[in-house]
């Protein structure tokens, strides 16, 4: 046999023991082989989320899955019922099949504040509403100003000196009773009295939150309007009265309005 016919038999036994690799065949496994081990760590990380998770998160979840289960038989509510011939389905209540089948569903208040807290913020965020509304108006105007408008300006200015006072009052006042429920921030900057000036160094650590949005400035008259109301809706406290009143009812029986103007 010559030599080169021993080199075309060597090439062709080399061709048939070779493994048939394809490079796609390599690069799906390590592709496999990395979604695994992603997977992995993902149920790793879910599970020691879980094993670690804040007591408050805990309770809301043990509480919600006892509220979205139904009750059993085993429960006393349910036993005391069956007694009374109710049985699982039906409804409850003197008007038979058109009674209620599910029980009143459950509001979860997870906020410090008070009751009457969110009816009293909704009230200011519509007063400061309505003063901007009708701030837009007066700038979207023609730009003149009758004889009545300019007696009205001057009248103001007049007022201003006590209208600063009576603001001032309500400043302190606001600061005393929501620091009495436990409030460390007032609901609007304002809303209490200003702040000593910050030293240089305050002032250069403060210097990043800058970029923050600016709290709309209000007129003397509009924050002393919406300071006041604010008072007499979420602590029952008449400015104008001097007063803090027992409840709602008592406030309405004994208050003459919510303006100076009605006293």
């Amino acid at each position: 046999m010559s030599s080169d016919e021993e080199d075309y038999m060597s090439d062709k036994f080399l061709a048939q023991n070779v493994p048939n690799i394809r490079p796609g065949l390599i690069k799906n496994r390590e592709r496999q082989r990395e979604v695994e081990v992603q997977a992995k760590k993902m149920k790793f990380d879910e599970e020691e989320r879980n094993k670690y998770k804040p007591s408050h998160v805990k309770e809301r979840e043990r509480l919600e899955e006892g509220l979205s289960s139904a009750l059993t038989t085993e429960n006393k509510g349910f036993a005391l019922l069956a007694k009374m011939g109710y049985k699982q389905g039906d409804s409850i209540g003197k008007s038979g099949s058109q009674g209620i089948v599910e029980p009143i569903g459950i509001t979860l208040k997870t906020g410090r504040g008070g009751l009457g807290r969110d009816a009293a913020l909704k009230q200011l965020e519509e007063k400061k509403q309505a003063i901007l509304k009708q701030r837009l108006l007066e700038r979207a105007g023609t730009g003149t100003v009758s004889a009545e408008e300019f007696r009205n300006r001057m009248f103001r200015k007049a007022e201003n000196q006590q209208i600063e006072s009576d603001l001032g009052k309500c400043q302190r006042t606001c600061e005393r009773l929501d620091a009495s429920l436990g409030t460390e921030e007032p609901e609007m900057e304002w809303f209490w009295p200003p702040k000593p000036k910050e030293s240089k160094e305050d002032t250069e650590e403060t210097e990043e939150e800058d970029d923050e949005e600016e709290e709309e400035d209000f007129e003397p008259a509009e924050k002393l309007d919406m300071l006041s109301n604010y008072l007499r809706s979420m602590h029952l406290f008449c400015h104008w009265c001097g007063v803090k009143y027992n409840d709602m009812d008592d406030l309405l029986a004994n208050c003459p309005g919510a303006t100076k103007d009605d006293h």
